[in-house]
């Protein structure tokens, strides 16, 4: 048999997606089923809270935590601010604040970073040092829906408007080979007006999201519900939302259409959440692309998320199932590259 030297240090790299970025527990886990453990771990946005987490030592405590999680117990963990963002992010960030126990980026098992944008300026700001927590908050910090973070004299958000899947922070951690998870791949496929791509379904479909969900509600239909419910019309049928309530008279589907022909994408006008949910998966695809053809990993894993809004916090378990699904499509690849007996899963 032939033995390749393994990379002496090997780097994962955790990219920002929102809610899709519970995708990156099931692909950590089957990474390490193979015998794949990453010396350093960087992060943005979801991938910076996942990292962190996971290089504290606490996977099964996220897995567990984020599989319990309801539309209603989401809810319950946002603070309404309208000051520089939607949402504060205290609540979600007090369940973090707890397990970190006060750690600093420095104390975490494996070397770690997460990546924010500098608002005023739109420069890539690493951190490295410093309180874990703080450093997660101002990763995850999206413009118009988080509040952005003071840190060092400047406001910091959202690293994915700079470095969606920080490929360029491994390297320069002296990361010898690096995986990706890049968790934008095919996010405009499966829209309410488009439908995936024939040849490339993706796994999360809306269907499976929603069912066994009685009843089922997404964050933004709770965020922002319609002013009025419409009295039912008795000589038309009643045409139903996803979460089982009638539509407003304004939004109504016209019943004329064939319920399986999509209406032309002007038909109705997106909610505000919708709206912002879109464009920044837009941003997120075209920012990824671009840095991607330009800092290449060694091994890009994709999972097939196209079904999966950023707010689904509460659709966990088809996320982290793709995960480990997009490790599984890619392990002869990753086998190859990392000299990895089939057998054993060691390194030969």
């Amino acid at each position: 048999m032939i033995h390749r030297h393994a990379p002496r240090k090997l780097g994962l790299v955790l990219g920002g997606g929102a809610a899709r970025g519970w995708a990156h527990i099931g692909a950590i886990r089957a990474l390490e089923a193979a015998g794949i453990h990453p010396d350093i771990v960087c992060g943005t946005s979801i991938g910076a809270l996942v990292g962190a987490v996971y290089a504290n030592g606490d996977l099964d405590w996220l897995e567990d935590w984020v599989q319990r999680l309801t539309w209603q117990s989401v809810l319950r963990l946002l603070d309404l601010k309208f000051s520089g963002g939607l949402l504060g992010g205290k609540k979600v960030l007090d369940v973090f604040a707890r397990q970190f126990n006060g750690r600093t980026l420095t104390e975490l098992a494996k070397p770690f970073a997460a990546v924010a944008t500098e608002l005023d300026t739109g420069r890539e700001i690493w951190l490295q040092e410093g309180s874990i927590v703080n450093a997660v908050r101002a990763s995850i910090a999206i413009p118009g829906i988080f509040q952005p973070v003071f840190h060092d004299g400047v406001w910091l958000v959202d690293g994915g408007l700079a470095n969606p899947v920080p490929v360029s922070v491994a390297r320069a951690m002296r990361a010898d080979c690096v995986i990706a998870i890049d968790l934008n791949n095919d996010i405009l496929n499966g829209r309410d007006f488009g439908g995936p791509a024939p040849d490339l379904p993706p796994p999360i479909a809306k269907e499976a999201l929603t069912a066994g969900d009685a009843p089922h509600a997404s964050v933004s239909d709770v965020l922002l519900p319609a002013a009025a419910e419409a009295e039912a019309d008795p000589a038309r049928p009643v045409a139903l939302r996803k979460n089982g309530k009638p539509w407003p008279r304004w939004l109504a589907p016209n019943p004329a259409y064939d319920v399986h022909t999509p209406p032309a994408p002007s038909a109705r006008i997106p909610s505000l959440m919708s709206a912002i949910g879109q464009s920044i998966d837009i941003m997120q695809v075209r920012i990824t692309r671009s840095r991607l053809a330009g800092e290449p990993a060694d091994i890009l894993i994709q999972p097939r998320l196209g079904g999966m809004r950023i707010f689904d916090f509460h659709h966990a378990a088809p996320a982290i199932e793709e995960g480990r699904a997009a490790v599984e499509r890619m392990m002869p690849a990753i086998r190859s590259r990392l000299g990895l007996d089939e057998r054993d899963g060691s390194r030969a």
